[in-house]
């Protein structure tokens, strides 16, 4: 793998985590399953796709992506949960 598509994937990881979190947050607001909770989830996906793509990044490496953007969700929802107590 080239060197600057390793450091463009580790920016990207970072940066899927990160945008999500917030949306992780705003997501709790929502009754599960309804429309704002759906787009809560899918809203980043594009951005992340369109980073993704101008950056040359292999859709092999989408997986990395999808943990990235788990992870950030549930961070977000978990911040949410602990400001409530």
């Amino acid at each position: 793998m080239n060197t600057q598509v390793l450091f463009y994937l580790i920016i990207l990881t970072i940066f899927t985590y990160a945008i999500n979190v917030p949306f992780g947050v705003a997501r709790k607001k929502f009754r599960k399953f309804s429309l704002g909770w759906f787009l809560c989830i899918h809203a980043p996906i594009p951005v992340v796709a369109f980073i993704r793509i101008s950056t040359q990044i292999s859709f092999k490496l989408i997986p990395v992506l999808i943990i990235a953007a788990i992870a950030g969700q549930m961070t977000g929802s978990r911040v949410k949960r602990k400001n409530l107590s």
